[in-house]
């Protein structure tokens, strides 16, 4: 049976996840230090507390967690995360519970789009929700971004002539705090005006939030969805996705989205059809380690356990990288990126480092087909060890500088 000839169009053109390929690809080189994924260590899990939870949920509440439960999300949790974030004026109608942050995109992009309408994103940005939005069919559009985040100027720009071009422009994806692939932290006043632009321009907004509260130095900026509700009271302009998996696992696969009630219930509708409803055990324990008031403190630990991990890359690199060679230097989240020279292929560097056994991800992917910027990597200093940072970056610097 050949089954290629009766795969869908989209099938066809769907495309797996380079990054899972790029890593594979490094698996079986012994002693290779590894910047590729963006795992959180380990060491950060609440295991005890979690194994706790989770056996208290299953022994007193059983009978209610391991039925079918409501497709919306927990009641129980949907309390506690309101109370969590202090939202007066919202109710558990305005917010969704799902199986991670790749679903509630996936569920927000297949609301919005029809074949052929157009996503703005930042350019870089990241790579699953680039593989999320070909994969519906949409055409995707970078917006360059400066060191306080998008460009205005750039969005306004854009959005114009793609207007003018008759393009359905249908949302903008932006991820604010310690972006992913950049690490760079979009600024309150950039923030405000994106906002302010995007309401006069009726532009929605997707705001991806995995790392918000991964700060470890400097003062904390509200998100693109509460500086709406509280500077513009706002609750329609923003959706905004809330993922765990950096903060209590990513095996967890929880995440939360609120917005207003006509998206949250559409995208409510598509988990009815694909996921039926989100994992009710991990709900009630997420729900439970909220109440119990271990998530702050949990923060606080999580926070200090990867602020010397980001230092000591900060370091290494300040210590071992050529003159020429420039990268963001972030106050939290888990990457960092850098630029190298014109001319430099980091695809093609990739291939090299791992004769000096060392991995990256080249920036290349980050971007949207036909958009590519190739003289830039992403770096992950979450996962390694601090000597394996120091010497990681050691190895790395001195092939750039042999090339």
């Amino acid at each position: 049976m050949e089954y290629s000839n009766y795969f869908s169009e989209h099938t066809k053109s769907m495309k797996s996840s380079l990054i899972r390929e790029l890593v594979a690809s490094t698996k079986s080189i012994p002693d290779l230090i590894s910047f590729a994924g963006g795992f959180p260590s380990p060491k950060t899990f609440p295991k005890e507390a979690l194994a706790e939870i989770y056996a208290q949920v299953i022994r007193e509440e059983g009978h209610d967690v391991l039925q079918y439960g409501a497709s919306e999300g927990d009641n129980l949790l949907k309390e506690q995360l309101l109370l969590w974030e202090g939202y007066e004026r919202l109710t558990k109608d305005d917010m969704l519970i799902t199986v991670g942050a790749t679903n509630a995109i996936y569920y927000y992009a297949r609301t919005m789009l029809n074949e052929g309408d157009v996503v703005l994103v930042e350019a870089p940005t990241f790579l699953g929700s680039l593989v999320a939005l070909n994969a519906l069919g949409a055409e995707v559009h970078g917006i360059p971004m400066d060191e306080e985040g998008i460009d205005i100027d750039s969005l306004r720009s854009s959005l114009k002539k793609l207007r003018s071009e008759g393009k359905k422009v249908k949302f903008l994806l932006s991820i604010p705090d310690f972006q992913n692939p950049s690490g760079i932290t979009m600024s309150e006043q950039r923030r405000k005006d994106l906002i302010r632009f995007a309401i006069d321009n009726e532009l929605p907004i997707f705001e991806d939030n995995p790392y918000s509260r991964l700060r470890y130095t400097g003062e904390h900026i509200p998100t693109l969805y509460r500086t709406a509700y509280e500077y513009f009271r706002n609750t329609s302009i923003v959706t905004e996705a809330v993922s765990f998996s950096k903060i209590l696992g990513p095996g967890m696969r929880f995440a939360f989205v609120k917005g207003d009630k006509s998206i949250i219930e559409k995208m409510c509708s598509w988990q009815q059809k694909i996921n039926v409803t989100p994992d009710c055990v991990t709900e009630r324990v997420v729900g439970h380690f909220l109440k119990q008031g271990l998530m702050q403190p949990h923060l606080d630990r999580i926070c200090e356990h990867y602020k010397p991990y980001l230092q000591t890359m900060l370091d290494a690199l300040e210590r071992e990288m050529p003159s020429n060679v420039m990268w963001t230097r972030p106050e939290g989240g888990i990457f960092l990126w850098l630029w190298l020279p014109e001319g430099f292929n980091c695809d093609e560097l990739f291939e090299k480092a791992k004769e000096h056994k060392v991995a990256f991800i080249p920036g290349s992917k980050f971007f949207p087909i036909s958009e590519e910027q190739y003289n830039c990597m992403r770096l992950n200093y979450s996962f390694s060890s601090l000597e394996q940072i120091n010497d990681g970056i050691a190895r790395l610097a001195k092939l750039i500088k042999s090339l």
